[in-house]
């Protein structure tokens, strides 16, 4: 080989090194982005792993809340199925039935009911519920009236039943006052 080839094959070989070198530089830069671009993608990876992390502890702990609460509330039950279960209440629940049926034998005639009755007054200072069998007078329901709001004894009051005047001589029946009627008092001198 002459010098010359020898010459021209060193540039050559330091012409391709030079490529080789310029190569390995531009690849070791995109490798370096690459990897930058990855540690960023990690980074949000792991703080949204850090956030998921903390929702579930988070949760754990409501969750073991509401466990116990559960749990309180199941020895709550078994408490009270305890106290249901117990011959003492269930005992004295028939005993206090029997009681009732037993007035209700003594003061109801065979068919008779008792119903329920309202009584309000205009000025709203009256608000009495009572009860009565059909068959009973009204004059016996105003002297009960009477003996709760004795302020209304001494005044002339007459009382109104879905809008008609009511008979104080007269039954219930007679007077057509059904069970839940509401009865409204109301004073003579109101009308004037």
């Amino acid at each position: 080989m002459t010098k010359k080839e020898n010459e021209d094959y060193k540039n050559k070989i330091n012409e391709l090194e030079h490529k080789n070198i310029t190569i390995t530089k531009k690849e070791n830069e995109e490798d370096k982005n690459k990897i930058k671009k990855l540690e960023l993608i990690i980074k949000e990876k792991d703080s949204k792993i850090n956030e998921l992390e903390n929702k579930t502890k988070k949760l754990e702990l409501i969750i073991k809340e509401k466990d116990s609460k559960i749990n309180n509330l199941e020895i709550k039950i078994k408490e009270f199925k305890n106290k249901l279960n117990n011959n003492n209440y269930i005992y004295r629940i028939k005993e206090l039935e029997n009681e009732i049926e037993k007035y209700k034998n003594y003061c109801l005639l065979p068919g008779e009911k008792l119903i329920t009755i309202k009584f309000i007054s205009t000025d709203q200072s009256i608000n009495f519920n009572t009860f009565a069998k059909k068959n009973d007078h009204f004059a016996k329901l105003e002297f009960s009236l009477y003996e709760h709001y004795p302020q209304y004894k001494d005044t002339e009051t007459f009382f109104l039943v879905n809008g008609i005047k009511v008979n104080k001589h007269r039954t219930l029946e007679e007077n057509k006052i059904k069970d839940n009627d509401i009865l409204t008092l109301k004073e003579f001198n109101e009308l004037i």
